[in-house]
């Protein structure tokens, strides 16, 4: 009798660990980094991104999620231009505050880069001749 007592409260420590693990927030698990795409008119402009050159338009690149990018363009001949990205909460981290309804756990996958997205993805760039 005390055997079975014993083996039901190790499997109730267990399934409660197990079930706590798995809401803790599907945004820890997303990807921390997302492609940006920039292209100018004319092409072959430099990109900077958070003051890291990246390349030459047009180009996709790698951005971490968890804050904002400056994004500057420029062109010998040309005037440079500037565009911050703004983060907006993912697919992933709405079914996160969704779940934080139910359990407060899934919350904490809030804290993650995963919960977060660049929007838009997508920048043109138009340079100006200098004057």
């Amino acid at each position: 009798m005390e055997r079975i007592r014993f083996r039901w409260h190790v499997f109730r420590q267990v399934t409660i660990a197990v079930v706590t693990v798995s809401f803790t927030g599907c945004s820890i698990f997303a990807p921390s980094m997302q492609r940006i795409q920039v292209s100018s008119s004319p092409d072959g402009a430099t990109v900077v991104a958070g003051g890291t050159p990246v390349g030459e338009t047009p180009i996709q690149f790698e951005a971490h999620r968890g804050k904002d990018l400056l994004i500057e363009v420029k062109k010998p001949g040309y005037q440079s231009q500037f565009r911050t990205t703004s983060r907006t909460l993912s697919s992933i981290g709405t079914v996160d505050v969704i779940g934080a309804y139910f359990i407060l756990l899934p919350l904490l996958g809030l804290l993650s880069s995963g919960a977060w997205k660049h929007d838009p993805e997508t920048y043109g760039f138009v340079l100006e001749p200098e004057k």
